[in-house]
């Protein structure tokens, strides 16, 4: 590990003072923070405790269970495979494996890694990690190889046609098959010969329990009433989202993936595996989001921000940096929080960068609106009143005049934190403006033929 710098004082202050705050108000247990600077690694640190019941903390070395951060190893796998001739990104996937030989047009190596091959999920992962972290016991048949052969086959009629993008974890689990069908070693030992010990990553393995391993975390389930100890799905990710690694491991794999590594991994083959070959989604405000190879893309503070989430329902990570800044962060926690590392990851290189996460990541702007509306409202005299929640993304709107009530989810018009106008669509199919403004101290509503103001607590 390279030598570590500390940040300056008043950015380490925010920055840890905003993972604090996200561990007591998402009742994270622990977690642990890297920030990487070109090839320094400026802070790594530990965060709450990876065990409650020994309260033993959380340290730059604690091993997590990263889920679908995975998946740019695979792609790292299989690009290097390319690279030795073995393995061509553009042919079928079934020159190589025995899955989809029941399509006339089966997927490519290409689009099982971008997410493009316009097969839905299956339900595999889902299935398969909520029976082994207890939260149900589902009894669909995916307990061996064979069972996931017929799982795939008996799935390949719900193919959509057209360019649609489809988060498939099959189809990376049928690409650590196709590295073992190619390489003769498990997709295991593969990671870690070919990927893991040239970067330095010794800490870092795949399918294992972290309770089995020194420093390695205690996964927490959600429950309504807080967190509780849980299981860890060995069995039941793998290519798919099955590497366990830390804080300090994956400080050196953010150096390999914004500066490059030859002996991993070619630069122009990273490149690929960095670029968006497929569109996946797009913002409020227009911004679109792209998947490549195991990593997703989208513009962000004036950058391109490569990364990628992941979960477990038990384990979550973020990795991600500013591709010309060449500033990155990994977030790593021992639960599957509603404030998703997905988020704060963002929201710290927004500390980094001298930006407010309320402003810069559209999870924090929206949610600081939709808090900064929500109340109590009354008409004159209060012939209507109108109670506003804030939900994800949006507003539950409740309203209740003597004659009937009437219940609505508002949508936010833009990710602008000023902009106060939201909008419903009625049952006739109308669509209904619910807008805010500000006068003194206080917010005005108004909905239909009514100016609501803002009830005195």
């Amino acid at each position: 590990m390279s030598r570590i710098r500390a940040l300056d004082a008043a950015t380490l202050e925010r920055v840890e003072s905003f993972v604090s705050e996200w561990l007591t108000d998402e009742s994270v247990p622990g977690a642990s923070v890297a920030v990487v600077d070109g090839d320094d690694v400026v802070y790594c640190e530990g965060f709450g405790a990876r065990d409650l019941e020994s309260n033993a903390p959380a340290t730059p070395d604690t091993l997590f269970g990263v889920a679908s951060v995975t998946k740019s190893f695979v792609a790292a796998s299989v690009l290097q495979l390319a690279a030795d001739g073995r393995v061509a990104v553009d042919d079928p996937v079934t020159e190589y494996v025995d899955f989809y030989e029941g399509l006339d047009d089966p997927p490519t190596v290409h689009e099982l890694l971008s997410h493009s091959s316009g097969l839905p999920s299956d339900g595999a992962s889902v299935a398969l990690i909520s029976r082994l972290v207890g939260e149900g016991a589902e009894t669909a048949p995916l307990s061996s190889g064979a069972d996931l052969r017929r799982h795939v086959r008996d799935s390949l009629g719900e193919r959509a046609t057209g360019d649609r993008f489809f988060y498939y974890n099959t189809g990376y689990t049928v690409l650590g098959t196709l590295v073992e069908a190619v390489d003769g070693r498990s997709f295991p030992e593969y990671v870690a010969d070919e990927v893991l010990a040239p970067l330095g990553m010794d800490r870092s393995v795949v399918r294992a329990d972290p309770r089995d391993h020194e420093d390695g975390m205690t996964p927490y389930r959600r429950t309504d009433d807080g967190v509780e100890r849980a299981d860890f799905p060995v069995k039941g990710v793998g290519a798919a989202g099955g590497l366990l690694s830390t804080a300090s491991d994956l400080a050196a794999y953010l150096r390999f993936a914004m500066r490059g590594d030859e002996a991993v991994l070619a630069d122009d083959l990273r490149e690929r595996a960095q670029r968006g070959h497929v569109e996946r989604g797009e913002l409020l405000d227009g911004t679109a989001k792209r998947y490549g190879y195991g990593w997703m893309r989208r513009s962000f503070l004036g950058d391109d921000l490569v990364g990628h989430s992941g979960s477990l329902g038990v384990s979550s990570a973020y990795l991600g940096f500013l591709a010309d800044a060449g500033v990155g962060v990994a977030v790593l926690a021992n639960t599957s929080p509603a404030v998703h590392p997905t988020y704060v990851g963002p929201a710290i290189l927004a500390v980094l960068r001298g930006e407010d996460p309320e402003d810069a990541v559209p999870f924090y702007a929206l949610r600081a609106k939709c808090e900064r509306v929500a109340g109590t409202y009354e008409s004159y005299r209060a012939a209507l009143t109108a109670d506003v929640e804030a939900a994800a993304g949006g507003l539950e709107v409740s309203v209740e005049t003597a004659l009937g009530s009437e219940s609505l989810t508002a949508f936010p018009e833009s990710l602008d934190g000023g902009d106060l106008a939201f909008y419903a669509v009625d049952a006739a199919g109308e669509r209904v403006p619910v807008t805010f403004e500000a006068h003194g101290d206080h917010l005005d509503c108004y909905y239909r033929r009514w100016r609501l103001h803002e009830a005195d607590e």
